[in-house]
């Protein structure tokens, strides 16, 4: 790199020598051009110097701050665990403090910060385009069709994943070095399996994923690099108060100094990150047809199939190997059973959703979560409440005012899902609440697909095609949620 600061200055001198050169014979035009060729080669070398800054600054500054911190911890007494997760914070902040007062603004940053990933000749838009000609060539062809450029773009290698701008730029403002992006990529690339997916494919196929599924779209969705993530959360709210900070009134000169204290306390959830698997068998004939879309035939095989587990396990599911969603149970016992916070309204009929059941579901949760609302409820169950009428026999049920808008209950959009229970004794049958406010979804970077063709495809003349990708969800705030059960 440095090397190559010190060409581009050697050329910026001679272009401005042959200018005054030029000047000195009366060819003003030729100086210049010869002066603008400079202008170019100082803007170069400005970049090229600033890479150099950055990746100075932070292997400086982050081992000089790592070394402060590890003396100062060897003089203090052992602390429980979660005061120590809480002492890693002024690291973040130094760290943030170094990009933001070198660069001014993370968009200088995410230049530096790519240089130092990728290399400084780094160009974004030509990889992604390398890399999906690639792999579209790898899934009609196999991999043996694959020259050693293409094998090596597919790679699942951490350079590889080829994180979006806006990617690092999120990644910057919550401390992350470049040190520290290349190890989570490299921790978690290497048992990735198959070939890497394009960056761009995957997003695609999440974009399909929002159209298909409740919760995506609507919850809170965060990409990691990691196998988890941490995600503070104040406690001691109610209904009113989100925190347990309290206003006090007091005389003219209040009693002690802490006649008014009330203090926040906050609480960690850990959301893991899990595995996700599927398969889509396609014709050879197809693959081997140029004018057949396969990418996005491929996309809305996989989203189909992704959006329904995951939408499944975002609602109902219990942890374990997969999401918990705000139906499930947070220990072992009845899938039905709402995890802990989420509050239960019983119908008012042990065989049948009421009206009156309707009602009290709507206020069981704060004024500041029903303002973005929505219930989420089973095919059968849509067609039994869209039969219930009020005092004067007005339905409660409104269809959509504008089209492709869902129908309102209450005044709160209705979606449907399959994946929620019909109606029986002590079922669930309406989640009801605000999906960004109260849950999270994680999405891990990266996504593979494997192709395979053995005795069992080719027999039948199809190609075998395994997805594989990795998320999570949790329930952060359960009491943004309510559900009606059929009890009375």
């Amino acid at each position: 790199m440095k090397a190559k600061l010190n060409d581009l200055r050697a050329g910026i001198k001679a272009k401005l020598d042959a200018a005054a050169k030029a000047i000195t014979e009366s060819k003003l035009e030729e100086a210049k051009i010869l002066q603008a060729e400079a202008a170019t080669l100082k803007e170069q070398a400005d970049l090229v110097k600033t890479q150099i800054d950055a990746e100075t600054v932070l292997e400086t500054d982050t081992l000089k701050a790592r070394i402060a911190e590890l003396e100062v911890k060897a003089k203090e007494p052992i602390r429980p665990p979660f005061e120590t997760e809480e002492k890693v914070e002024p690291e973040s902040d130094e760290l943030k403090s170094v990009y933001l007062v070198k660069y001014g603004e993370p968009e200088a940053a995410v230049k530096a910060v790519i240089a130092g990933m990728y290399g400084s000749d780094f160009n974004y838009n030509q990889r992604r385009h390398e890399q999906m000609v690639a792999f579209m060539k790898y899934v009609r062809f196999g991999e043996y069709r694959l020259n050693a450029k293409e094998q090596e773009l597919l790679k699942p290698s951490w350079k590889n994943i080829i994180l979006s701008p806006d990617l690092i730029k999120a990644e910057i403002i919550g401390g992350r070095s470049v040190a520290e992006l290349k190890a989570t990529l490299e921790e978690g690339s290497g048992d990735l399996g198959g070939n890497l997916v394009p960056e761009d494919y995957r997003a695609e196929i999440i974009r399909r994923l929002k159209g298909n599924t409740v919760v995506r779209g609507r919850a809170r969705v965060v990409t990691t690099t990691r196998d988890a993530i941490e995600w503070p959360r104040l406690e001691g709210g109610n209904t009113l108060y989100t925190s347990a900070v309290r206003e006090t009134m007091v005389d003219e000169t209040p009693t002690n100094a802490s006649a008014a204290e009330t203090n926040p306390t906050f609480g960690l959830i850990r959301i893991p990150v899990h595995t996700g698997m599927t398969r889509t068998n396609l014709s050879r004939n197809l693959l081997e047809d140029s004018a057949f879309n396969l990418l996005d035939t491929m996309a809305e095989l996989f989203a189909e199939a992704m959006a329904i587990n995951e939408d499944a396990l975002f609602l109902t599911g219990q942890g374990g190997n997969g999401p918990r969603g705000p139906l499930g149970a947070r220990a072992n016992g009845n899938q039905a059973s709402p995890i802990t916070g989420v509050t239960n309204v019983v119908s008012g009929n042990a065989t049948q959703i009421t009206a009156d059941g309707i009602v009290d579901l709507v206020y069981a949760i704060a004024s500041q979560y029903r303002a973005s609302a929505i219930h989420v409820m089973a095919r059968t169950v849509q067609r039994d409440v869209r039969k219930l009428k009020d005092g004067d026999g007005r339905y409660m049920w409104q269809p959509g005012i504008v089209a492709g808008q869902p129908p309102t209950l209450l005044g709160f959009p209705v979606l449907e899902s399959e994946s929620m229970d019909t109606i029986a004794a002590n079922a669930r049958v309406d989640l009801y609440g605000d999906w960004r406010a109260g849950y999270i979804l994680v999405d891990r970077v990266g996504m593979t697909i494997e192709r395979v063709s053995d005795s069992t495809t080719v027999g039948q003349n199809q190609v075998a095609l395994f997805g594989r990708r990795r998320y999570g969800g949790d329930c952060v705030g359960p009491w943004a949620f309510a559900a009606l059960q059929i009890s009375t």
